[in-house]
């Protein structure tokens, strides 16, 4: 079992001055997956230099392929009028929600398909980190829902936006680990970090 890295050992430890990380001390807390969870994966936009952790998708695919063996509620995300991201592709009675806007939620179904699921937490992965991923975490916890967040699972076009992105949602909307923090809470090994 992995042991939780120190709240602020993230991406972006060295962008973030000690003053700002003074100002945000209260923010930190113990990191967990929500209960009765569903994985959310927010499909980018097609055509976006995905050039911090262009990657993503294999460590998203990894959260994929452990929910669906568990049994998690599979969702995603996609923009209106575009194809699902390489390598991460629906199965049937995974649940397809077209986005029209950053927001998985905004003028969408989301709300309605997640609760008739009974879903009451979110764990999220996806790009951009500071378009789609953040917007959906800020509405996530205005709808009341939890989220989890793999830092590997996320990818931006410019470091500096992905670091304070991540530094946002880490500190005000989601609970954010690595990805082999996150995959034994998920398998419901554990329901807290160590």
């Amino acid at each position: 079992m992995t042991a939780m890295r120190e709240f602020e050992d993230y991406c972006w430890r060295d962008v973030v001055p000690a003053d700002l990380l003074a100002i945000y001390a209260p923010y930190r807390r113990r990191r967990a997956i929500p209960p009765g969870p569903a994985l959310l994966i927010l499909h980018p936009m097609p055509g976006i230099a995905l050039t911090v952790q262009p990657k993503w998708a294999a460590a998203a695919g990894r959260m994929l392929l452990r929910a669906r063996e568990v049994s998690i509620p599979v969702l995603h995300s996609v923009p209106a009028d575009s194809a699902f991201a390489q390598g991460i592709t629906p199965l049937a009675g995974e649940a397809v929600i077209r986005r029209p806007c950053d927001s998985a939620f905004l003028f969408s179904e989301l709300a309605a398909v997640l609760k008739r699921a009974g879903v009451r937490g979110l764990v999220l992965c996806g790009a951009t980190t500071s378009g789609p991923l953040r917007a959906t975490a800020v509405e996530a916890k205005s709808y009341a829902y939890k989220c989890a967040i793999a830092e590997e699972a996320t990818a931006d076009e410019a470091s500096l936006l992905h670091k304070m992105a991540l530094f946002d949602i880490a500190h005000k909307y989601a609970d954010l680990m690595s990805l082999d923090e996150l995959l034994p809470l998920i398998d419901g090994r554990q329901r807290e970090a160590p």
